[in-house]
């Protein structure tokens, strides 16, 4: 499948992400031994379902989420508690530092996984973790980006809340 970038001037370099299905997106998820959430900003553009998928998710693999922006405000309204609040920028530098210790007791990610993020800071926050990590990225959000390890790919709303429900189903299978 030939996929390309939602945005074009995003390509970088020779490697591109590798677009995944849900089922794909869940094998990947479960064979992580430190899987975490970054969530962003767009997290509630229209309404509360992707924020209601991430909950569901992080609770499915037992993993933080790490809130950017103002996410955090909607976690902590439907009593998440596993979250840290940090920036986009801060997430993105710390994890390309090896001796980084990781979320608060968790440890340092071995994938982190992506979801409602404004477009541009997802690219940088990909380019940076593929180029100045051993970091995997995994993008669920409805655009590809070409700089993740893997994602899904360009997808209308209606089929991307369809393929989040698929990858809840199968990591909450057990």
């Amino acid at each position: 499948m030939r996929v390309t970038s939602w945005v074009r001037t995003h390509h970088s370099g020779p490697n591109q992400a590798r677009p995944v299905t849900p089922d794909a997106a869940a094998r990947i998820i479960k064979n992580a031994e430190k899987p975490a959430l970054i969530i962003g900003a767009r997290i509630t553009d229209k309404d509360s379902a992707p924020l209601e998928r991430a909950i569901r998710l992080a609770t499915a693999v037992d993993m933080p989420i790490v809130a950017t922006a103002h996410s955090g405000k909607f976690l902590a309204e439907r009593g998440f508690k596993n979250y840290v609040e940090m920036g986009v920028v801060e997430i993105t530098n710390v994890a390309t530092d090896e001796e980084w210790e990781g979320i608060e007791g968790y440890g340092r990610p071995d994938l982190v996984i992506v979801l409602g993020a404004h477009l541009d800071l997802m690219n940088a926050t990909f380019q940076s973790l593929k180029n100045f990590s051993d970091i995997l990225t995994l993008n669920i959000s409805r655009y590809f980006m070409v700089n993740a390890t893997y994602s899904f790919p360009n997808l209308d709303d209606e089929i991307w809340m369809e393929s989040l429900d698929a990858l809840l189903k199968r990591l909450e299978e057990r």
